[in-house]
């Protein structure tokens, strides 16, 4: 009984210094919130310039309002929020642009070009500035009005175009004992190939060659568009040039930027003091508008599975979606309801339920989807019933198609002598049992069953889009589709971006003066954190380093983890990359 007792007292102990830590981080959070609201008294000065630096991953919306430490959570969503409200603001003379390494999808890119663009209407000036610059970070700040490099010959453009690498388990799989069987409903569904096979099976190649290079034409457009060059010069830049670096003078060979200088000198040509840089974070959004009638625009993004721990907070779930949705339909202020799709998709239930609870809210307001980044698979069966459908002109959407993973472990249980003896009462109480492989019989009732499911988001297609099932089937099979692609082949409504949605949903609903709210509302972490149960993977998961991310284990692993329960996805997980 002491024994027991003492390892009550122990557990209690590592609960508490948890506890501890944690609130310690929080009030550290608060203190450091505290003084960022007492440093932003001090009026900004006429004559300064947001300073919209930035890099690492940028996710579309943030739902948690701060860090562990204070500072705003920034993401595209709050990026853009903050340059609109720049475009009003008389102190602010314009932008100073730095982005480094950049890491987010192409709509979020668009979307903020959009927004600098808008500022730029004001006749206020844009200026970018890099000690090095990646892909992403180049096409971003090609919006500027003026381009700076770094004169240093360590500085330099990295354009590498657009690509994208998916590592194959298959071989490694075999060597040591472990069989992934994936059933796949559409030639094209390019799921779980990845564990099944070697290399890319020839249709989904082929597909993705299609839409990749789509994607490249429409970046190379861009940038020739934004630096007034043709598309020949950007292609040959691209394609035909020999150094892997361009240097600060071959940069300016190509007209790729306009000058090259060390950002003190930027600073001192343009008269900017220090104090006249307003930082993203320090500069604090205006509270809501007090409009009566209002356009709701909720973010549905990640992939789609029933887990909504905090550790998996990047899933999209149907209780996360009612429990906003639930408001939205009793608040009678809101007048329609934007959903914002970035999600590859996952479970394929998940997303009929969550596709049922998007109809029950139509029946009462209109609903407008805006796709970002990717809206394929399950994201595009979350997207099948609306009043209207955009999609960003780089939108990855479509993907049609089911497939189910089932791991067998057998063989590696085999080889290290671990052996698995089963009681068993009902014929496939052992189905999904890893340590054996399903029959014949099983394997054909489980083919039967994805067929099902794969008929069963045809049928929503087909109603959502008002298309017949053969219409459907020619576009379906797993294919995916860009966005003026989707748009041929009515998948979607429209090419717009976030904006169009909103102007859309108040056209259809019938206002004219409103205000916009986003949705999740944002939280606190650390509040979402003590929400969950204390739990040694939680702790892991929000730790942990992100080496998988680098090497591009991250989402297999994530896909892994969603199909142990439910094995029947309806996903895409291939993106390109840029």
């Amino acid at each position: 009984m002491k024994g027991k007792w003492f390892a009550f007292g122990c557990l209690t102990s590592v609960v508490i210094i948890i506890i501890i830590i944690f609130s310690t981080f929080n009030i550290i959070g608060i203190m450091s919130k505290s003084m960022g609201k007492k440093k932003q008294l001090k009026e900004i000065l006429p004559g300064s310039y947001l300073h919209v630096k930035l890099s690492g991953e940028i996710v579309e919306y943030n739902e948690f309002s701060e860090s562990f430490f204070g500072e705003d959570a920034i993401g595209t969503h709050s990026i853009i929020q903050k340059i609109n409200k720049a475009f009003y603001d008389k102190n602010i003379k314009g932008i100073i642009l730095e982005p480094q390494w950049m890491s987010c999808g192409m709509a979020n890119i668009n979307e903020i070009m959009e927004a600098i663009e808008h500022f730029k209407s004001s006749g206020k000036k844009v200026y970018a500035h890099f000690n090095m610059a990646g892909n992403r970070d180049y096409i971003l700040a090609s919006i500027a009005d003026s381009i700076y490099l770094n004169p240093s010959a360590s500085g330099g453009l990295f354009l590498t175009g657009v690509g994208g690498s998916v590592l194959f388990y298959k071989d490694m799989l075999d060597k040591i004992g472990i069989e992934m069987k994936v059933i796949h409903a559409g030639k094209y569904k390019g799921a779980g190939e990845n564990f099944s096979r070697s290399s890319f099976s020839k249709p989904v190649k082929e597909n993705l060659d299609k839409l990749f290079t789509t994607i490249y034409d429409k970046m190379i457009a861009m940038i020739a568009e934004n630096r007034n060059l043709s598309i020949e010069q950007i292609k040959h830049i691209y394609e035909n040039r020999k150094e892997i670096f361009i240097s600060g003078e071959k940069a300016l060979e190509y007209n790729l930027v306009d000058q090259l200088c060390f950002r003190e000198d930027l600073f001192k040509e343009l008269g900017i003091k220090q104090d006249q840089l307003v930082s993203l974070k320090s500069y604090k959004l205006s509270s809501r508008s007090k409009e009566k009638e209002r356009i709701a625009v909720v973010y549905a993004q990640g992939m789609i599975a029933s887990s909504n721990s905090f550790y998996t907070a990047q899933n999209l779930s149907a209780s996360k979606i009612d429990e906003v949705l639930d408001k939205l339909e009793t608040d009678n202020s809101i007048k329609a309801v934007v959903l914002r799709v970035n999600s590859p998709g996952g479970s394929a239930l998940e997303s009929e339920i969550i596709l049922s609870r998007i109809k029950q809210l139509r029946r009462v307001k209109p609903i407008i989807i805006s796709m970002g980044n990717v809206a394929a698979s399950g994201g595009y069966y979350i997207s099948a019933e609306s009043d209207y459908t955009y999609a960003d002109p780089y939108t990855i959407t479509g993907s049609i198609g089911v497939v189910a993973m089932i791991p067998n472990i057998s063989k590696l249980s085999q080889n290290i002598g671990l052996n698995s003896e089963q009681i068993k009462k009902g014929k496939y109480s052992d189905l999904f049992n890893p340590y054996r492989e399903p029959d014949a019989e099983e394997f054909e009732a489980l083919k039967n069953d994805i067929e099902e499911t794969y008929i069963e988001f045809k049928i929503r297609v087909a109603e959502g889009r008002e298309m017949s099932l053969e219409d459907v089937e020619m576009l379906a099979q797993g294919q995916i589709w860009s966005s003026e692609d989707a748009l041929d082949k009515n998948l979607i409504d429209g090419v717009g971006m976030l904006n169009n949605a909103i102007i859309k949903a108040a056209e259809i609903a019938g206002v004219i003066e409103y205000s916009v709210h986003f949705y999740p509302e944002k939280k606190s972490i650390f509040e979402e954190f003590l929400k969950d149960k204390f739990d040694i993977d939680v702790v892991a998961e929000f730790m942990k380093s992100d080496i998988t991310k680098e090497i591009g284990l991250d989402r297999s692993l994530l896909l892994y983890k969603n199909i142990r329960n439910d094995p029947v996805q309806a996903i895409m997980p291939f993106e390109p990359e840029l």
